[in-house]
């Protein structure tokens, strides 16, 4: 009985893991943030480009969702920040600041 029960407890298990992460379809969008007095919009292409914006500037990235379902915002430079994405927010952790929370724009 237990030679049976396996190969369908595994299925299960796959599926529940393949229904905690997201896709891009469901991430992409346009996010907005505070940091003291500077707004920060990210917005996230359905084709994996997107650019973080400030009054001052503005810098394109490429960005992926992980299969653990951490969201990487990918740098022209070669580096990654990493990021948290929880219902329609997202929190980036960068180095020397708060980490940053951003929430979905309808």
């Amino acid at each position: 009985m237990t030679n049976r029960l396996l190969p369908v407890l595994l299925l299960l298990l796959a599926l529940s893991l393949c229904a905690c992460s997201r896709d891009k379809d469901t991430v992409a969008g346009t996010y907005a943030a505070k940091n003291g007095d500077t707004e920060i919009t990210l917005n996230l292409k359905e084709n994996g480009t997107g650019t973080w914006s400030t009054d001052l500037d503005e810098i394109q990235f490429k960005w992926s969702v992980r299969k653990d379902g951490r969201l990487w915002l990918h740098t022209r430079e070669g580096g990654v920040i990493q990021g948290r994405i929880m219902d329609d927010n997202i929190t980036l952790a960068l180095p020397g600041v708060p980490d940053l929370l951003f929430t979905q724009q309808q």
